[in-house]
């Protein structure tokens, strides 16, 4: 369907053929060069012969002559002739002939078209008539109507002579020429554009399974993450736990050092009240006269086994606080 379309849209077109200045298949290269403004000389089985392009005059000055030649030794590396006649004469051999002059082998000038280039040469250039036809020349470029002669067709190849030549044939095979570049080119594009899709959908590809191997790694992560944290919150859970237990038993300890505190302190009171009442006892002990003799002092055995009592307790009691 593309290609019809394709088609359609390049047939109604108008194509502008550019031809190249060419010579005959017919004509033969010779080692010729300029002798003047007209006249060529060569060597043909050594023997001179003298080439005149027929038709062509030169009515110029020796300055316009200067540079007649100038051009004529820049175009004429490679000659080539197609002769009419060879007559002989008093200086030897003389071709009557189509000159044609190339400096490259690209592009050939026809010396029929010099009155086009220098207005010192004089001679009959039939025009054609080729409508959408360009003529490229040493001499010029023609647009439409171009001059009379031996062109090249670059696109087919194809050498012919204007006139004789079916410009309308020629027009059609240069379409078609033309329409199957252009399809070619679009065949090559399609190629082109295929090979980059399977590089583009390859890329792809390596893309997804590359995500994808992230988005596993990304989810193995986060199920570690989530171990970790209900470790965490596990191990918090536990630790608060134990905080409780520390916080109830600084407490209880705290109501029991409360306790001993409170029972050291009517210890130490009661220790107060003994060392007092010993005091006081040793002193009436010592104004007691040394002979007399009373009943022995109960208080004498009682006082030693409560002191014992209150040092007992005070030891308990640094034991305790050592311990916190």
């Amino acid at each position: 369907m593309l290609r019809l379309v394709l088609l359609a849209s390049l047939l109604p077109a108008a194509y502008a053929l550019a031809y190249v200045g060419w010579i005959p298949p017919h004509a033969a290269l010779v080692q010729a060069y300029p002798l003047n403004a007209t006249h060529f000389t060569a060597y043909v089985n050594n023997s001179v012969v003298y080439i005149v392009q027929e038709g062509v005059s030169f009515r110029g000055s020796k300055t316009e002559a200067q540079a007649v030649m100038q051009y004529l030794y820049s175009q004429c590396r490679y000659v080539a002739v197609d002769v009419h006649d060879a007559p002989q004469t008093a200086r030897g051999t003389l071709w009557t002939a189509d000159v044609y002059c190339s400096p490259d082998g690209s592009m050939w000038l026809w010396l029929r078209w010099l009155p086009l280039r220098f207005a010192a040469y004089s001679g009959y250039v039939e025009f054609i008539n080729a409508t959408n036809a360009t003529a490229v020349t040493p001499v010029g470029t023609f647009i439409n109507y171009i001059p009379a002669g031996w062109y090249l067709d670059p696109a087919t190849k194809a050498v012919f002579k204007m006139p004789g030549a079916n410009l309308t044939l020629l027009t059609y095979v240069n379409s078609l020429s033309a329409q199957i570049k252009a399809l070619k080119a679009e065949l090559e594009g399609a190629k082109a554009n295929a090979s980059q899709g399977a590089s583009l959908i390859a890329k792809l590809e390596a893309q997804a399974a590359s995500l994808e191997a992230q988005r596993r790694a990304l989810e193995e992560a986060l199920r570690q993450r989530e171990s970790e944290a209900a470790a965490l919150q596990a191990n918090l859970r536990a630790a608060q736990a134990e905080n409780d237990r520390l916080r109830s038993q600084l407490a209880q300890l705290k109501a029991e050092n409360d306790q001993l505190k409170a029972k050291l302190s009517s210890m130490n009171q009661t220790m107060a009240s003994l060392n007092a009442q010993l005091s006081s006892l040793r002193t009436q002990l010592a104004v007691q006269p040394s002979g007399g003799e009373e009943g022995v002092n109960p208080l004498m055995y009682i006082l030693p086994a409560a002191l014992a009592g209150v040092i007992t307790a005070l030891v308990i009691y640094r034991k305790k606080k050592a311990e916190e």
